[in-house]
């Protein structure tokens, strides 16, 4: 079966991008440069680059999420580093406590952990 291990995200700041997943999301930068940068992603690899193979646009419409312990201090260190909150904490449907921050280029974090999926009554 195929594995999904790299996201390559097209931005047009690579630097910005870089420092926001590093800053504000907590990521390790393994890379850095002007035109690219990786970053690990926990099992998957987050590759930043202005150019693409093929023809393509900057990125806009993807949500990335990232697994943390706790949600509303993952939230706090993003919020103490200029993150733009979209949603504060919330219970999802499927069992996740999530908050959503504005990233780069129109992508979406949601910081999240799973809290069950127990209906109450």
């Amino acid at each position: 079966m195929p594995s999904l291990n790299t996201i390559d995200l097209v931005v047009r700041d690579v630097p910005a991008a870089a420092a926001f997943f590093r800053d504000v999301v907590g990521l390790t930068l393994r890379f850095a440069e002007e035109r690219f940068a990786e970053l690990d992603g926990g099992g998957v690899t987050i590759m930043l680059t202005p150019d693409a193979l093929v023809p393509t646009r900057p990125a806009a419409g993807i949500i990335l999420h990232f697994q943390v312990d706790d949600v509303a201090a993952a939230l706090e260190q993003a919020r103490s580093q200029g993150a733009q909150v979209l949603r504060d904490p919330f219970t999802t449907d499927w069992g996740w406590e999530s908050a959503l921050i504005a990233g780069p280029e129109e992508v979406v974090v949601d910081l999240y952990r799973p809290v069950g999926t127990e209906v109450e009554d």
